[in-house]
């Protein structure tokens, strides 16, 4: 993972295998969003969405902008993909998985929730030209995989209340707002 330390890449897949067990799919609809500001890192807000309940691919979807989840929730993802950018992390089946990946699983015992959750995290920019993330990004991700499922609980009503969380990863202390949002629609004209 490029830039990512091998203590970094362990804390993100003890992170992605909570979220996998967690199931967070199974009680949010694709077509849900959550908004997520961090003021310790440029750039967003970001626009996560939980894949994983009308597809066959698990994972977590942070968009880098709103017209970016607007167009995905709007069209045909081959229509739009080159115009997506997005940090995230896809479930892969043992045989699926990037060599590389298994064998640094193995080497350093990092965890995964099972044979159909390797997690597969990559930075998809314009032009759908795909990489792997920068270590800030995996920190991002990192973070929004432990805080989501937390926030799945307190904010079940689904009501715009922004939910604030720390987390202390290998970049330092992010402070994030989470809160649920309509497509298309920033946090000042969330629903009421």
């Amino acid at each position: 993972m490029g830039s990512v330390s091998a203590e970094q890449a362990r804390d993100f897949y003890r992170a992605a295998a909570n979220f996998y067990r967690q199931t967070p799919w199974r009680i949010v609809g694709e077509g849900e969003t959550i908004e997520i500001r961090c003021q310790q890192l440029s750039g967003g807000p970001w626009y996560a969405v939980i894949l994983g309940k009308m597809i066959n691919i698990k994972g977590l979807m942070l968009f880098d902008d709103r017209e970016g989840r607007r167009l995905m929730q709007r069209a045909n993802y081959e229509l739009i993909a080159d115009r997506l950018r997005t940090i995230a992390v896809h479930y892969e089946d043992a045989g699926q998985a990037n060599p590389k990946d298994l064998a640094a699983v193995r080497e350093h015992g990092f965890e995964v929730a099972g044979p159909n959750a390797y997690p597969l995290a990559f930075r998809m920019e314009t032009g759908r030209h795909f990489r792997e993330p920068l270590a800030w990004e995996l920190e991002l991700l990192e973070a929004c995989l432990w805080m989501i499922p937390d926030f799945l609980k307190r904010a079940q009503d689904r009501k715009p209340d922004v939910y604030e969380y720390a987390f202390d990863g290998a970049i330092g202390r992010m402070l994030l707002d989470l809160a649920w949002v309509r497509v298309g629609r920033s946090r000042s004209d969330r629903l009421e």
